[in-house]
């Protein structure tokens, strides 16, 4: 392997000076700059990545902790992410925590040793908010996505409007006519809070039947289904935390012998794989890519020391109910 040793001793000169003409320092010369990168080329130099850091005190790495790798949702807003910052120095590392609080913690260590030059966090849980805090505080820029914390002047917040989202949801339901509406997702999120509202402002009361959780995954949706089933009093409406949990549910119900929409009414939330089932499932449009792109464009400002706008702090994205086939009229069977 070439070494920078090789390179100065081919371009006659120090392996100091190899360094910094390598990275463009002024400190040498316009025509020694472009004799050792001459150099470095034709010897098919590879520079070590650690060193380079050194040298320039960053290692043009971002960090983006996500969920579930394989969660369309994530993936399109990681697409985006990456194509936002794919025209400047910096590469993306990408880390997936499968929900697992202990396994993001070890994530947010190895960035406080130096890994990333800051780090972009869209996770559905809030167990490590304090840790994050002091790594934003006093390591690295931090942005979140979709996920809230109590100071956003230390780590700003590109959020979708997902309380009013739930809340569409349970208010298109009651416009169908349907009276018992479940909801699939966690009692301490914001989406729970928006179907409430609905049914509150419909005058009907919350049954706790109604309520069930986990809700993350295609199989918590099948487990969520057979919950249902064995209710003695079914709703006709659900209302699910994202299009995964809508498909495992959906699926589950249509192998029971069950219609979809004729019988139960089915909704999802983010507008991924939805609309690729039949029935095309009714859900929430989320603009991820959108919020992928500004949460990049606000961490490369951050990294290059650029003061935010008082309005970029926290950056609400409003979002759209999609009216599919998985919903229809109560009473329709």
């Amino acid at each position: 392997m070439v070494t920078i040793k090789d390179v100065a001793k081919a371009a006659g000169v120090s392996p100091a000076t190899v360094s910094l003409a390598l990275n463009n320092d002024k400190k040498v010369s316009r025509e020694t700059r472009k004799r050792v990168q001459q150099v470095a080329k034709a010897l098919n130099y590879i520079p070590n990545a650690r060193a380079k850091a050194l040298v320039k005190k960053a290692t043009q790495i971002i960090g983006l902790v996500i969920p579930e790798i394989d969660n369309p949702f994530f993936a399109e807003m990681a697409q985006a992410i990456k194509d936002c910052i794919k025209d400047s120095d910096y590469s993306i590392i990408l880390c997936g925590t499968d929900n697992n609080p202990e396994l993001e913690s070890k994530y947010v260590n190895t960035f406080m040793s130096g890994l990333v030059d800051g780090a972009i966090f869209a996770c559905l849980t809030d167990v490590n908010n304090e840790l994050i805090m002091e790594l934003a505080r006093n390591y690295i820029p931090v942005v979140y996505v979709d996920r809230l914390n109590e100071d956003t002047q230390v780590i700003p917040v590109v959020k979708s409007d997902l309380k009013d989202g739930a809340y569409q949801l349970t208010r298109h339901l009651i416009a169908l006519g349907h009276q018992k509406i479940a909801f699939i997702g966690r009692k301490d999120e914001e989406r729970f809070a928006g179907y409430c509202q609905g049914l509150q402002e419909a005058g009907y009361p919350l049954a706790e039947d109604y309520v069930l959780a986990p809700s993350y995954t295609f199989a918590h949706g099948v487990a969520a289904g057979k919950k249902l089933l064995g209710l003695a009093d079914q709703p006709t409406g659900i209302v699910c935390f994202n299009d995964e949990v809508a498909l495992g549910l959906t699926q589950f119900l249509v192998k029971a012998g069950k219609k979809v929409p004729a019988e139960f009414s089915v909704c999802g939330i983010d507008n991924t794989v939805s609309r690729y089932y039949n029935p095309e499932i009714t859900t929430i449009d989320v603009p991820k890519k959108e919020m992928g792109r500004t949460a990049a464009e606000l961490l490369l400002k951050m990294i290059h020391g650029e003061q935010l706008q008082e309005t970029e702090h926290f950056i609400h994205f409003p979002v759209k109910l999609i009216k599919r086939a998985s919903t229809a009229p109560a009473g329709s069977a």
